[in-house]
C-alpha cells in the first residue's frame, strides 16, 4: 500500500495535543510523538512542509480555529498537491461531524473527538482505492483554464491588437466609468439642492399665507392684546 499513495500516518489536533489519527503503516515509528512535536511547532492559520527525512514528508493544514489536520507521507509516493487535498477532506468530513462551537470550547487535552480516527482509517483507504482521480480532475481543471486563457490570447493577436491596446482600452473604460459616477453624484447633488429649493419657496409662501390672513383677520396685534 505505501507505494500506492505513501500515506504512512494521518492525525489531527491542537497545541501539543493529538485528537484523532491513524496509522496507514507499521514501517513508520513512534508517530504520535512526531505529530506531537509538529503540532507544538504550529498556530497560524495555513498550510506547512516537514521534510522529516530523504524519504518521508509531513503536510499539515491548521485552520481558522488552530485545528491542525496533518499526514506523514512517503516522499515519493504522494505529492505536495495530493497530500493538501487529502487533509482538506478531512477537514472537511470532521467539521460534517462535530461543530465549530465545540471545537471552541473543548479542552486542549480533550479525548471527545479520539472517534475522528475511524473516519480517518477510511479516508486513508479511499485515497488507496481512488482518490488519485480528485487529483487527476483538479489537474485536468487547471489544464482546460489554461488553455482557454491561451486560446482568448490568440484570438485577440489575431484581430491584430496588441495586449498593450488591450490594456489601454480597460483603462479608458476604467475613466469613463470613474466619469459617469462623478456626474451621477453632481446630479444628485444638484437635484438635491433644487428639491430643497422649492421647499424652501413652498415654505416662505406658506408663511407669507400665514401672514397675509393673521392680519387681515386680525388686524395687526388686536387678535393678540384683546381680552
Amino acid at each position: 500500500m505505501e507505494s500506492t499513495t505513501g500515506i504512512l500516518y494521518a492525525f489531527m489536533g491542537r497545541g501539543r495535543t493529538v485528537w484523532a489519527d491513524h496509522q496507514g503503516s507499521m514501517a513508520f515509528q513512534n508517530p504520535q510523538k512526531t505529530a506531537s512535536q509538529m503540532l507544538g511547532k504550529l498556530s497560524q492559520e495555513g498550510k506547512y512542509t516537514f521534510q522529516l527525512s530523504e524519504a518521508r514528508t509531513a503536510y499539515c493544514l491548521v485552520d481558522h480555529l488552530g485545528v491542525t489536520f496533518g499526514c506523514v507521507a512517503s516522499s515519493t509516493g504522494m505529492s505536495s498537491t495530493s497530500a493538501m487535498v487529502f487533509l482538506g477532506d478531512l477537514q472537511e468530513q470532521f467539521y460534517c461531524q462535530f461543530s465549530a462551537s465545540e471545537v471552541q470550547t473543548c479542552a486542549e487535552n480533550t479525548t471527545q473527538f479520539r472517534r475522528f480516527s475511524v473516519t480517518m482509517k477510511k479516508a486513508i483507504e479511499i485515497a488507496y482505492s481512488g482518490g488519485q482521480g480528485k487529483i487527476d480532475d483538479v489537474k485536468k481543471q487547471i489544464e482546460d483554464t489554461r488553455q482557454i486563457m491561451s486560446s482568448n490570447i490568440d484570438k485577440v493577436l489575431e484581430r491584430g491588437e496588441r495586449l498593450e491596446d488591450v490594456m489601454d482600452k480597460s483603462e479608458a473604460m476604467k475613466d469613463t466609468a470613474d466619469a459617469f459616477r462623478k456626474k451621477g453624484r453632481e446630479l444628485r447633488k444638484k437635484m438635491w439642492w433644487q428639491n430643497m429649493k422649492m421647499k424652501i419657496i413652498i415654505g416662505v409662501v406658506i408663511l407669507i399665507i400665514l401672514l397675509l390672513l393673521f392680519f387681515g383677520i386680525c388686524r395687526g396685534v388686536s387678535c393678540v392684546t384683546k381680552k
